[in-house]
C-alpha cells in the first residue's frame, strides 16, 4: 500500500494551507492528498500565484489517479468555506478509515467561522472523537520526545473542577497509557500527573480534588501496574530533572498543559489526538492571520505533524504484530 497521507483544509485563510503549498513547491512533501473543493482551491493558488498543479483524483481510486509533481485533490460539493473546511474533516477522516490513507493532518480552524454552520462545534479533538463514536479521547502534544496530555480540554475554567471525575480520570489516563505503548511504542512508560489547585492543593488548604479525586485514581492505576507518580504542582512539574525520569506529563486542564509545551517546543510542537482508529495530527499553532504573507512562519509544526503520523503508523504496526507473536506464544 503507498502510504499517502490526507490533509483538511482547515481555514482558506489563515496561515496552514501556505505553509503546506510552500513545502510543495519546494519538493519538501510528497504523497499527500488535500481535501478540498478543487473550484476554492483553484481560485486560492490562482489569486495567490503559485506555480502548482492541480490533479483531481477519484475517491474509488485515489492510487491510480495519484499524479507525483503535483497537488492531488479530493473534491466533493460545498456550499460555503465553511462547509468546506468542516466536510474536509469528515471526508479525511472518512477516507482514513477505509485504509486509502495512514493518517490525516488538519490544518488549523478558526472555531468562530465553523460554530457559523455547526454551533456545538468545540474543536478538532471532540469532532473526530464525535465521528469515530468513542466515550474518550486523549489530546497529546508532543515535541522531541516531550508529551503533555490534558485529561478536560476545551472547557471553561469554571467548569473544569465539575468535569474532573474518578470514572473521566481514570478512563483518560488508562488510555494514555495505552496510546503510550502502542503508539509511541514506550514499554513501560512512566507519568506523572498534577494537581489541579496551585501548590496541588497544599494539602487540601486550597482545595480538595486532589485528595478526593485525584489521589484514589492514582492509588488505583498503580495497582494495574502502571508506573504513575503525583499529583505534584503542575508550575513544576516541566523542569530538567523531571524530563529525564518521566515519559509523559499529565496536567489537569489545558492551558496547564499547553501554556509550558508551547514555551519549550517555540510552535514546532504537534498536537496528537490519541485513543482513535485514525492517526490524526495537527499544528499546535492557530490561524494566525496576522501572520498571512509574512517571512515569521515557521514551517517546522507541519513537517512534524507528517513525520509523527509515519513514526505512529510504523508504531502500530511493530505493536499488533508483537501482539499476533505474544499470542501464538501462549497457544503453542
Amino acid at each position: 500500500m503507498n502510504k499517502y497521507i490526507a490533509v483538511s483544509i482547515g481555514d482558506i485563510d489563515g496561515i496552514g494551507i501556505d505553509i503546506l503549498l510552500k513545502l510543495l513547491v519546494n519538493n519538501k512533501l510528497k504523497k499527500i492528498v488535500l481535501f478540498c473543493n478543487f473550484k476554492i482551491i483553484a481560485n486560492y493558488i490562482k489569486k495567490n500565484k503559485y506555480k502548482i498543479k492541480l490533479n483531481k483524483v477519484n475517491k474509488n481510486n485515489i492510487s491510480t489517479n495519484f499524479k507525483n509533481n503535483f497537488l492531488n485533490i479530493y473534491s466533493y460539493k460545498c456550499k460555503s468555506f465553511e462547509d468546506n473546511s468542516i466536510k474536509s474533516i469528515i471526508f479525511g477522516h472518512k477516507e482514513c478509515l477505509n485504509n486509502n490513507f495512514i493518517g490525516l493532518v488538519t490544518l488549523p480552524i478558526n472555531k468562530d467561522k465553523i460554530k457559523k454552520i455547526r454551533p456545538n462545534f468545540i474543536g478538532h479533538t471532540e469532532f473526530i472523537q464525535k465521528l469515530e463514536k468513542k466515550n474518550y479521547s486523549n489530546m497529546i502534544m508532543f515535541h522531541n520526545k516531550i508529551i503533555t496530555s490534558p485529561i478536560t480540554t476545551h472547557i471553561k475554567l469554571k467548569l473544569v473542577s465539575q468535569k474532573l471525575k474518578s470514572d473521566l480520570l481514570f478512563n483518560q489516563i488508562l488510555n494514555l497509557h495505552t496510546s503510550l505503548v502502542k503508539d509511541f511504542n514506550i514499554k513501560k512508560p512512566k507519568i506523572i500527573v498534577s494537581g489541579i489547585n496551585p501548590h496541588s492543593g497544599e494539602n487540601g488548604s486550597i482545595g480538595n480534588e486532589e485528595i478526593k479525586i485525584i489521589k484514589p485514581v492514582i492509588k488505583k492505576l498503580k495497582n494495574l501496574k502502571l508506573l504513575i507518580s503525583g499529583p505534584f504542582s503542575a508550575d513544576s512539574m516541566l523542569i530538567r530533572s523531571n524530563l529525564k525520569n518521566f515519559d509523559c506529563f499529565v496536567f489537569m486542564f489545558h492551558d496547564q498543559a499547553l501554556i509550558p509545551f508551547k514555551y519549550i517546543s517555540k510552535f514546532s510542537g504537534v498536537n496528537y489526538t490519541g485513543n482513535l482508529n485514525v492517526i490524526r495530527t495537527s499544528p499546535d499553532h492557530g490561524t494566525a492571520y496576522d501572520l498571512k504573507n509574512s517571512n515569521e512562519i515557521s514551517n517546522k509544526s507541519l513537517i512534524n505533524c507528517f513525520s509523527l503520523i509515519r513514526k505512529i503508523y510504523n508504531n502500530r504496526k511493530e505493536y499488533e504484530k508483537s501482539k499476533k507473536v505474544s499470542k501464538s506464544k501462549f497457544f503453542n
